[in-house]
């Protein structure tokens, strides 16, 4: 008989541990233990119950989940192997037949009874979606900010704050405890209008004292950057004891000076270390008046901070004339196909004047992309006598060096001048992206003079629509496009309309040719393109009183027009609206136009025979191979299961462990142990051998609507010759595979009835499962069947807690309450008891004692 080490010791139902019989020397918690005995016995004997019952209902549920499976796998409506299907097994593998420089462009899907004498003749034209291409917008020079007066004025900044440290923490005597580093940031997280995630730079170089519009609100450049500090400090994940840093303190710009200022009801021991790097360009002053350093051995607190400032405008920037700022900064200049850096002005370059730099820039261009194909424009202007047009001030016009099309570059081609760091584009004055043509990164309304090119009126156009984009927004097809106003990115229109399915259109820009196109989202004739207002000034289509289009072009889809004869040597023309469509049942998809496909004076279709293509079909056979092989092995699998859970007789010599054995055995021996406990468990169940016996008459009831045996056979199913196996089924794959291949319709028979079979292998599957294990209780008299109403289970939520067996658990664990308040109850009283007797015989002692020493 197998046995585990010791006695499961009664401690293990209670936490009774005590230090009675001090005065007594009796050991009281071992008496209590045994005169708690019966009560913790019960609690043992509760509880493995408790187990045995938890280990049952898992060997339902460990077959009642394979047989539930099983059905979603096979006898689903939503599988894609649902052997009930007919068409699993059908000729579905459509193949178009006749010349390969032809049949590529047609494919098809689906099975037909006109399989045979279907055939396509031709395609006259193919489907097209509607299209609206608008004229060529406009073009411009990309300005900069390279003026004369810029190579020697020293009014260009660079931040000496961006990149910068503050370092945050606590000191405890001479100890330093860091708290946190505030990386003075490029950018912060934030949300648009939409509530999207969008990504803000920061201006670290703003003029602090400009008034700026942030959100509708007016405020100085330096309370905008105070503003963005503290969201990004927000998300720093600094803590000052339980809150966040930006919970405390915030930035606050306020009298020309960036102070740390804790906020309204917080304190913070937090102090700044006097290494943080950020300091000097925060205008903080190390030196006392004498000109001596302070002492900040134990940092710098926020008060200090703030009492030693100097104007931020004297530290927060490093101010420089063009030619230094310039000198070896590289600008990403893109054209005819090829992206280069080009550095504009080298370490070492020498020059007079504005026309000397433009020259030594042209010339590297040059070199970069070919001569003449980018033009550095600007400089010395000159008239048409060859000589320098005189300003009003008696000098002549130098203008801002700008980037242009060379003569030797054609008028349709792009070039882009941009750069990834946002200081660079700020003392260019040039935006991300700047183009010749659209900058599909800058807004609208920075874009408004290509979108609208010079013209007549040109400017009043241009505040038209403006007007009418704030005012009505922009509308295509009836439907307002939200989000989009003048200060959209031109990518975030095209974005935006992309997104919405309302509207039916797709929108793209062409940058080769300088123009938009909309393009109908569906194909087929009728699809109108209609555009109001903003939408008609941007896209350029703009209708006459004919309905005619005087600004771009427009082109209405075509349905497609396919030439069938259905095999009677009649000529069929077929139109739809999609290059996809219905055969008599075939699902087929054209891509070419083919067949030279003309309509004579009379009316008749013709083309050209040669080109005609027909379709064959046959059964997927490998797929269905593979799909009723892996059912078999899964209908296998079940049976096991469920004839080793009926057959298995369980070991009484095995049991649930209490905490105490197991503490005394390996983990491995636990395992072993447990395994063999729950083994039988369902041994002789009335359920599970009503479940066997019908599972093993599967096939009986097959032949009984209507099978044959010897067609099982011949396509390689048969019933193990293992009686004891529990009615497994044995699959000869190659036999299965010629069965497929000469007479798929046998084998659809079979498994989904038809011809003289009344009821096919998958459904009689089904059925058989059905009464123990579904997840559709109204099939099944509104039961999910009787293992499920036994046991549940995990992939029908409804059973879990609706169940027999968890009813059972629970009024057993109500009884298992009870016992454990019984047995508390019980150690109480016996514990009082003893302290009770305790306390006489430590009296009794004491009196025993003092009559003692008279005795003496």
């Amino acid at each position: 008989m197998a046995s585990v080490s010791g006695a499961a010791s009664s401690l293990g139902n209670t936490s009774l541990r005590g230090y009675g019989g001090f005065g007594s020397g009796i050991d009281r918690d071992s008496i209590i233990e045994q005169m708690t005995a019966g009560t913790q016995s019960k609690i043992t004997n509760q509880k493995n119950k408790m187990t045995s019952l938890g280990w049952k209902q898992e060997a339902f549920q460990a077959v009642s989940d394979k047989m539930l499976a099983l059905q979603d796998n096979y006898f689903s409506f939503a599988s894609g192997t649902n052997l009930k299907y007919p068409s699993m097994f059908a000729k579905n593998q459509i193949t178009a037949m006749g010349d390969s420089d032809i049949t590529k462009f047609v494919s098809a899907t689906g099975s037909s009874n006109m399989l045979d004498y279907l055939s396509i003749l031709g395609v006259k034209q193919l489907a097209s979606s509607s299209t609206l291409q608008s004229a060529s917008k406009g073009t411009s020079s990309i300005h900069t900010g390279i003026t004369q007066d810029s190579l020697t004025n020293p009014v260009y900044k660079s931040s000496l704050l961006q990149g910068r440290q503050l370092r945050f923490g606590t000191y405890s005597g001479d100890q330093y405890q860091s708290a946190g580093i505030f990386t003075f940031p490029s950018s912060y997280k934030d949300k648009d209008g939409d509530g999207k995630d969008i990504t803000v730079s920061i201006d670290y170089t703003i003029d602090l004292d400009a008034a700026v519009e942030v959100d509708g609100v007016t405020m100085t450049g330096g309370e905008k950057l105070a503003m963005q500090l503290n969201k990004a400090l927000s998300q720093s994940g600094i803590k000052s004891g339980e809150d966040s840093i930006s919970d405390v303190m915030e930035f606050v710009y306020a009298d020309g000076k960036m102070q740390l200022q804790t906020k309204a009801g917080k304190t913070t021991n937090l102090v700044i270390n006097s290494s943080s790097s950020a300091l000097t360009a925060l205008g903080y002053n190390p030196q006392n008046a004498d000109g001596t350093d302070k002492t900040v051995s134990d940092g710098i607190s926020l008060s200090e901070f703030n009492e030693n400032q100097k104007q931020l405008n004297d530290t927060y920037v490093n101010r420089q004339t063009m030619t230094q700022y310039l000198t070896g900064k590289k600008l990403t200049i893109s054209f005819g196909g090829q992206t280069k850096e080009i550095e504009l002005v080298k370490s070492g370059d020498t020059f007079a004047d504005l026309d000397d730099l433009k020259d030594i820039i042209q010339g590297r261009l040059n070199q970069a992309f070919g001569t003449d194909n980018i033009k550095v424009a600007g400089g010395t202007r000159y008239g048409a006598d060859g000589n320098p047009v005189i300003g009003t001030d008696g000098n002549p016009v130098i203008d801002p060096l700008s980037f242009e099309l060379g003569s030797n570059a054609s008028s349709n081609q792009t070039l882009t001048v941009t750069s990834d760091n946002a200081e660079i584009r700020n003392v260019l004055g040039i935006q991300k992206g700047a183009s010749n043509k659209l900058n599909l990164e800058g807004s609208i309304r920075d874009n408004i003079d290509k979108l609208i090119p010079d013209g007549p009126d040109a400017e009043a156009k241009r505040a038209q629509f403006l007007n009418s984009l704030e005012t009505d927004g922009l509308v295509i097809n009836g439907v307002k496009i939200s989000g989009v106003t003048a200060d959209t990115s031109i990518q975030g229109m095209i974005d935006k309309i992309n997104t919405n399915k309302d509207v039916g259109v797709k929108a793209s820009y062409l940058s080769s040719t300088n123009q938009f196109v909309l393009i109908s989202s569906e194909t087929g004739s009728g699809r109108e393109i209609q555009l109001e207002g903003a939408s008609a000034d941007i896209f350029g289509a703009v209708k006459d009183a004919a309905g005619n289009y005087t600004d771009g072009n427009f082109e209405m889809g075509k349905n497609a027009q396919v030439l069938v004869s259905y095999g009677n040597g009649i000529s069929t023309m077929i139109e739809s609206s999609s290059n996809t469509f219905d055969l008599e049942g075939l699902r087929v998809t054209v891509s070419q136009e083919f067949g030279n496909v003309t309509q004579d004076a009379s009316g008749v279709w013709n083309s050209d025979r040669s080109k005609a293509v027909t379709f064959s079909a046959k059964a997927d056979v490998d797929g269905v191979t593979e799909t009723v092989k892996k059912f078999i092995e899964e209908y296998n699998e079940m049976i096991k299961e469920i004839n080793t859970q009926v057959t298995t007789r369980p070991d009484k010599s095995y049991g649930p462990l209490t905490e105490e054995q197991k503490d005394e055995m390996s983990d491995k021996s636990i395992e072993n142990w447990e395994k063999k406990a729950k083994q039988g468990l369902l041994y002789n169940d009335a359920t599970m051998r009503a479940l066997s016996l019908d599972m093993q008459g599967v096939l009986t009831n097959l032949m009984a609507n209507g099978a044959n045996y010897k067609d099982l056979e011949e396509m390689g199913i048969t019933i193990s010759d293992d009686y004891l196996d529990g009615g497994t089924i044995t699959f000869d794959e190659a036999k299965f595979k010629a069965a497929m291949t000469s007479d798929p319709e046998k084998v659809s028979n079979v498994f989904t009835g038809g011809g003289d079979i009344k009821k096919g292998l998958a459904s009689i599957i089904e059925d058989t499962l059905t009464p123990y294990a579904t997840k559709y209780a109204n099939r099944n008299g509104n039961s999910y069947g009787r293992l499920i109403e036994e046991a549940g289970s995990e992939k029908i939520p409804l059973s879990i807690m609706n169940n027999q067996i968890y009813k059972d658990l629970k009024e057993m664990q109500s009884v298992l309450d009870t016992l454990n308040a019984r047995l508390a109850s019980e150690q109480d009283r016996y514990i009082s008891q003893f302290t009770t007797m305790e306390t006489l015989i430590n009296q009794m002692n004491s009196q025993a004692s003092y009559l003692a020493q008279f005795q003496a």
